[in-house]
């Protein structure tokens, strides 16, 4: 039997700060400094020349003087099946620049803790589909990881509260995850059952082209604007990339200083004319109430769809995620929500508990895996007493944890729901639709199946497109969906016309899709290769390696 590692470490890969964790020896949670002595590292990689790289703190402050050299907010790229970077003759995908970032992270884990960093679990947004789960996963083998799951950050965030929090038992929790580059919102049902620790998602929404950038747009906005009411200018300050870079990063500054100052000032200085521009909290709630008001709306939102699965009560709101320690954000929200729901927010965590929470699921996965191992293939909690005894024992061995601490983890259950819908192209009523298998909100590991039938007679093959959507009906528009990818199943070719075929689609709790069909005619199951267009094949993932193996400097 194989031994159990003793740390999992956990990374959070933020669009625009990055933190890793590990559990110590008294299996809590431990954030690991980096090279800087900063606990988070930003998500900015320069590429000073064609062999050396440099990522976080002085990658930030060198866009300044090469912009163009600079790539931040890769994020919200991932999603994106054109996006790449170009720098030094070479262009770079988003999984590739992430994968920079994850190097960054394991190379100074290594450098400033002694920590030996291969297996991961690193997070996501709950709204993440198939292509950015699987491109996120990529960004990590990239890196040389071993990448054990790909977990949602409001999952890592509740099971940092509800395996630490006392009294969280039994609880609805409301996690407000708003980041630099992405806002998500989820309800999670914390279990009561006193034997284990079930948190399930119960539903998400969010939008992963929302988060504290936009806030620093406004701010550059409005100095742009006040710097041209000042000097009479109506030149585009901002077509410089240099003074637009330098305007972006100060905006992101006095974004920070409003959380404890009631005002500002800052000098603009676009060819030879000046500007004193000042900014107080009162103007910047202004400047973007309305971008505030789409998270609210969002938060109203997935209330709503808790409450038709019979949540009624919500005993916790927790602000997570740096972006919410903007005055206006917990002002609106207390003001919207305390009334309401009876209960205050409260900032949790705020740039933590993501990474922590996923160095926990970490353990919990590995040490659950181990139990399988151990029993052949059962879970622990479908062991009697004396083979949970059995087991326990065994991996204190293994480990050198207690049987308390190794309890708490194999008998903790995650339950996730699909993030998305996956339909497939399809007529109705004679117009296109896509009709949706598998509906965004069901709990995974979940599948559907649609019949159709063949074209014509002796058909060889089904070429079958997946798109991908939000909508929580059986049918979607083909406008509010996105084409995800493909798969062809393979016929005998000796099928009568319109010959019934069974597809089921099946989504696990990875958010990894799966397609099989059914020849009904000859009862025979038919497999088909699906993959999200996107998602690099095993030949561009060496390719890709090569292309990443740059000597990262601190």
């Amino acid at each position: 039997m194989s031994n159990v590692p003793r740390k999992i470490y956990g990374i959070d890969l933020g669009t625009t700060y990055s933190a890793i964790a590990f559990i110590d020896e008294y299996d809590k949670a431990q954030i690991i400094t980096n090279s800087d002595n900063e606990r988070i590292t930003p998500s900015v990689v320069f590429f000073e020349s064609e062999e050396n790289v440099i990522v976080g703190k002085i990658a930030k402050e060198s866009a300044k003087t090469d912009p163009s050299e600079v790539v931040d907010f890769v994020k919200r790229q991932m999603s994106d099946k054109e996006w790449s970077f170009s720098a030094k003759g070479k262009s770079y995908k988003p999984e590739e620049i992430s994968a920079l970032i994850l190097r960054r992270l394991a190379g100074d884990a290594v450098k400033t803790g002694e920590h030996d960093v291969k297996d991961v679990v690193i997070t996501c947004p709950a709204y993440f589909g198939d292509l950015e789960r699987e491109r996120t996963r990529t960004a990590g083998e990239l890196a040389g990881l071993n990448v054990i799951a790909i977990v949602d950050e409001p999952v890592a965030a509740a099971i940092n509260y509800g395996l630490n929090v006392e009294g969280s038992k039994g609880k609805n929790v409301i996690v407000y995850d708003l980041g630099g580059g992405t806002f998500d919102v989820t309800v999670v049902k914390i279990g009561s059952d006193p034997k284990k620790n079930e948190i399930s998602i119960v539903c998400t929404e969010g939008n992963h082209q929302l988060g504290g950038k936009d806030w620093d747009d406004r701010i550059v906005q409005h100095y742009v604007a006040e710097f041209q009411s000042q000097t009479g200018s109506s030149a585009d300050i901002l077509s410089d990339s240099e003074t637009a870079y330098d305007l972006r990063f100060n905006a992101e500054t006095d974004k920070k200083t409003l959380s404890n100052k009631e005002s500002i000032k800052r000098k603009v200085v676009f060819e030879g004319e000046k500007a004193v521009v000042e900014l107080t909290q009162e103007k910047f709630g202004e400047l973007t109430a309305d971008l505030t008001e789409q998270t609210l709306a969002l938060t109203d939102k997935v209330l709503e769809q808790a409450k038709e699965k019979g949540i009624t009560k919500i005993d916790a709101f927790l602000l997570v995620g740096g972006s919410t320690r903007m005055p206006q954000i917990k002002v609106k929200v207390t003001e919207k929500y305390q009334s309401s729901l009876g209960i205050v927010p409260v900032e949790f965590d705020v740039d933590e508990a993501v990474a922590k929470g996923a160095a926990k699921a970490g353990e919990i996965n590995i040490l659950s895996d181990a139990v399988k191992d151990i029993t052949g293939g059962k879970e622990f909690g479908n062991l009697s007493e004396p083979e949970q005894n059995a087991a326990l024992i065994e991996l204190v061995v293994r480990t050198g944890k207690t049987e308390d601490e190794i309890k708490a983890a194999v008998s903790t259950v995650l339950k996730m729901v699909a993030t998305k819908s996956y339909g497939i192209r399809a007529l109705k009523a004679g117009q296109p639709v896509i009709r949706n298998l598998i509906i965004k909100q069901t709990p995974v590991p979940t599948q559907g199946s649609q019949t159709f039938g063949t074209a014509g007679p002796n058909a060889d093959e089904i070429d079958l497109v997946v798109y991908v959507n939000n909508e929580t009906d059986s049918d979607a528009a083909l406008d509010v969906s996105e084409e995800l990818g493909g798969a062809v199943f393979a016929l005998d070719g000796n099928l009568p016309a319109k010959a019934p075929i069974e597809i089921t689609f099946e989504l696990d709790e990875q958010g990894q899709l799966r397609l099989t069909g059914l020849d009904k005619t000859h009862g025979k199951v038919i497999t088909a290769e699906f993959k999200s267009e996107g998602v690099m094949t095993a030949e561009e993932k060496e390719r890709a390696k090569e292309n990443v193996d740059l000597t990262i400097v601190d």
